[in-house]
């Protein structure tokens, strides 16, 4: 028994060994990282306000003071010294660090004259409101359920500081988040900007779309992606004002650009700032190194904070004015006077060192801060547990104007405009001229049939009787494919690029050919009623496969929207299921299950209707003018809506397999137009859809 107990105290004395050995090197490294030195530039008087709260504390700051230039002290300290700085000024000024962190002597007091000797008034480049036309179709397309998504997703990080695990996690969501984005723009880049560990081990991250006519002429939008606890480095710190809003705003920003296809003059760059809680150390070293290299820097855009305001608050938008560019802050002013009348903008102060902004002011770069407040109104759950989005309501309206804000930034200050991707073909157009063809696949003898509007008569044998049929325009050249689908297998005869076979599929999928990447190209897609999952191969983003449905549904996959992507949909039962590229998934109730849903888009909007034909009756809710019923056809006719006069907008039309005849009602004159073309037997090509 003796032996027994002397074996298990072995035991627990090797593991108390083994634990305070990992603990030792744990803290040791710990210790090593706050022992690093950083020359820090501070207000004087509001060191001397912390340092006396400190002392009170009878827990004094520990520094050597440098030297002080128009106010600021310039003193050495290290990294631990710096962690209890920062909630100190917290505390007493509400600021975000309000000091700056440097690694040399020299670039601190560098960093100090620049910043008084600045001109608030420099112009680099003239500033005029001239570019309505793109700007307007920018701000509809901001939403607040993607902002507020992007505030809840990173306020979910046990915190984002800049030398936590969750700091560096973050940092790779956020980039994650932006290449995803980005992904359908092949020249717009997604980067980390890497910091030396002993200055953050959380890498910043800049998005880069490069200007088309004045590239060098660089436009900056920033915000800082860490957050910080003043109750200690591991505490909880979601951060959701301070600031993943500041990041969602910047992020919705890039998507509507993004997604509208907006190209601009100048380049822009986005940028997520590391460490700016312990003195701006990201922002500091990216305008550094800009500077070095002789970046063309022409204006500087900080959203720090953006979705708080408080209930005595009457302003949308308090902006800085002192040390910030003037000339800068009248045109913002203009900005939201000219885009988003109604809001209400007024001015405040913050001081030295109060956000991301300062490093580019201190080198003579024209930089705004618009905040979401006054400071003295400023969110008093900052630096804490509670820093959630429930203080603003758990939404995200505020921050939207901020996004708004950064559009209309963007647009006038970079210039630029929408350039439409380059449109699918016209459906069932087989000729390129913008108008549908009449035209059937016959299956007894294999062969297609095509009655085009320009190019005349053309028939093609291609396929077998019992193939799906699946024209659409596969190489983008504007003129629709012949196509079939058989087991599985794609076979396709492109008007340009010839034929071939692509395998994707399986025996009993729905093929939903169309153009799920807005490459303007029709991709490869099915929908399998087996399991209900949508699988597309995309020719420019490659595979994606989605449940969304179930076995017995009708696929109706088209751009519902109007953002140049089609979504998954399906008509079950009379009820419509959307899942929108734009807004994800929503729910219609429109028609009777034995309704023949329809795919066409008969208001010219570029958005897909929702649109049923039921014995003769066409039932239609229009996406601009709501709905209308219509009776054309009767009971046996084949529903064959698409574009057959080139006026934007889908015809109402059947065809009548007893006589062969195409009944056409043109919305561009409201003429009735009948065509003699097929037999009984025939598949009209237009009801493929």
């Amino acid at each position: 028994m003796f032996r027994k107990n002397l074996r298990y105290l072995f035991i627990i004395f090797t593991a108390i060994l083994l634990v305070s050995t990992f603990v030792f090197f744990i803290n040791r490294e710990n210790t090593r990282a706050d022992l690093i030195e950083f020359y820090v530039t501070i207000d004087e008087n509001e060191l001397n306000t912390v340092k006396q709260t400190a002392n009170l504390a009878g827990n004094d700051l520990k520094f050597t003071k440098i030297s002080t230039q128009s106010g600021v002290a310039v003193i050495k300290m290290s990294n631990g010294e710096i962690e209890r700085l920062s909630p100190l000024m917290h505390e007493h000024f509400h600021k975000c660090a309000g000091f700056s962190a440097h690694e040399t002597e020299v670039e601190a007091r560098t960093f100090v004259e620049n910043t008084f000797s600045a001109d608030a008034n420099a112009q680099l480049v003239d500033y005029t409101i001239t570019n309505q036309t793109n700007v307007n179709q920018l701000l509809p397309e901001a939403q607040e359920i993607r902002v507020r998504q992007m505030i809840t997703d990173l306020s979910a990080f046990p915190n984002r500081r800049y030398n936590q695990t969750s700091g560096t996690d973050s940092a790779n969501f956020i980039k994650d988040q932006w290449t995803q984005i980005a992904s359908t723009r092949p020249e717009i880049t997604v980067e980390f900007f890497t910091h030396p560990t002993a200055t953050s081990p959380q890498p910043s991250i800049i998005l880069t779309i490069p200007g088309t006519t004045l590239p060098n002429e660089v436009v900056i939008l920033g915000g800082h992606q860490d957050s910080i606890n003043s109750a200690g480095a591991t505490a909880t710190a979601p951060g959701a004002d301070d600031d993943a809003s500041g990041i969602a705003s910047l992020t919705e920003v890039i998507r509507v650009l993004v997604n509208k296809n907006f190209r601009p003059n100048r380049t822009v760059k986005f940028m997520a700032y590391a460490a700016e809680e312990v003195g701006l150390r990201g922002s500091t070293a990216i305008a550094t190194e800009f500077q070095a290299t002789g970046v063309n820097v022409v204006g500087v855009l900080q959203l720090d904070m953006t979705n708080f305001k408080a209930a005595a608050s009457t302003l949308d938008f308090a902006i800085v004015t002192d040390l910030t560019n003037a000339a800068q802050n009248q045109f913002l002013r203009d900005l939201i006077a000219a885009y988003l009348p109604g809001m209400t903008v007024g001015n405040t102060t913050c001081g030295y060192a109060c956000s991301d902004h300062s490093p580019w002011n201190s080198r003579g770069y024209p930089a705004s801060f618009p905040h979401e407040s006054t400071l003295a109104q400023s969110n008093p759950q900052i630096h804490k547990a509670t820093d959630t989005i429930s203080q603003s309501g758990s939404n995200a309206n505020h921050a939207l104007k901020f996004t708004k804000l950064g559009l209309t930034y963007v647009g006038e200050l970079a210039k630029g405009q929408i350039q439409n991707a380059a449109p699918a073909g016209k459906r069932f157009d087989f000729d390129g001229d913008a108008k549908a063809d009449v035209s059937v696949f016959r299956p007894s003898n294999q062969v297609w049939y095509l009655n085009r509007s320009l190019q005349g008569f053309s028939a093609a044998q291609f396929g077998f009787s019992t193939d799906k049929i699946t024209p659409a325009d596969y190489d983008g050249d504007g003129k629709t494919d012949i196509a079939i689908y058989r087991d599985g297998i794609w076979h396709l005869l492109r008007s340009q690029l010839g034929y071939t076979a692509i395998q994707f599929g399986l025996a009993g999928d729905i093929p939903q050919p169309a153009d799920y990447d807005g490459d303007g190209r029709a991709d490869v897609a099915v929908f399998r009623p087996s399991n209900g999952v949508w699988y597309l191969n995309r020719s420019t983003q490659g595979f994606f496969a989605q449940g969304f449905g179930l076995n017995g549904d009708k696929p109706v996959a088209a751009d519902y929207d109007a953002d140049g992507l089609a979504d998954l949909a399906v008509f079950r039962n009379g009820i419509w299921h959307f899942q929108k590229s734009t807004t994800g998934y929503s729910a219609t109730q429109f028609g009777l299950a034995t309704d023949t849903p329809m795919i066409a888009d008969f208001d010219g909007d570029r958005k897909t209707d929702i649109s049923v034909f039921r014995n003769g009756i066409w039932h239609q809710l229009k996406s601009t003018t709501g709905y209308t019923s219509l009776q054309y056809g009767e009971a046996g006719d084949k529903p064959v809506p698409a574009d057959f006069d080139g006026d934007g907008k889908d015809d109402v039309a059947v065809f009548r397999p007893n006589t062969g005849v195409w009944y056409i009602l043109q919305s561009a004159n409201g003429i009735w137009r009948t065509e003699i073309f097929g037999v009984s037997t025939d598949n009209p090509i237009p009801l493929m859809y």
